[in-house]
């Protein structure tokens, strides 16, 4: 997956040193990405989630040296942490139980109203937490194996075997939900 986008050294740099157009620029090629990683995890706060990340991008961009790959996977661990942020704050204060029901995707209605991208992003909700993250940054945010496992603090090996069963276990999400739309 390319980025509509060209980001260059130069294009980084520029940032860097406070340029906001260039920084803008950054936005529109990895946005998309990042909101996307976080509606596969947490897609009632992706748009807060995604803001919060550019905000830190924003704050430290001075900080980082590298090329486009290297803030490609900085910009992710910043969002990986985020995430991770959230996920601890709804631990510590669980949501309120309502009398309505939760929004799942159970029938051929449900399948006809969603988007392609809305189902895929569902059906990698119910993957473990590992899992989506391992594929979500795979695929979504076009990460090689090696940046991603930097990202997720895990070993090459660990991110391989995570991104695999995640993938055969969303083969097998796809098809039992194609079955039940039969």
């Amino acid at each position: 997956m390319e980025l509509p986008i060209p980001v260059s050294s130069e294009l980084i740099g520029r940032a860097r040193l406070g340029d906001h157009a260039a920084l803008s620029v950054l936005f529109r090629a990895y946005q998309p990405a990042v909101l996307r990683y976080f509606r596969g995890r947490l897609p009632d706060v992706a748009e807060d989630l995604a803001a919060q990340t550019w905000v830190d991008a924003a704050r430290n961009l001075r900080a980082f040296s590298g090329e486009p790959d290297d803030f490609r996977r900085w910009l992710f661990t910043i969002a990986r942490r985020r995430l991770q942020d959230e996920l601890r704050r709804r631990s510590r204060r669980p949501e309120q139980l309502t009398d309505a029901p939760p929004e799942t995707m159970t029938g051929e209605d449900d399948f006809d109203a969603a988007d392609e991208l809305t189902r895929a992003l569902a059906l990698v909700r119910q993957l473990s937490p590992d899992q989506a993250d391992a594929v979500l940054l795979r695929i979504v945010a076009d990460m090689d194996v090696g940046q991603v496992a930097e990202v997720m603090g895990r070993s090459e090996g660990a991110v391989r075997v995570l991104v695999h069963r995640g993938l055969h276990r969303l083969r097998d999400l796809l098809s039992r939900a194609m079955w039940m739309v039969v």
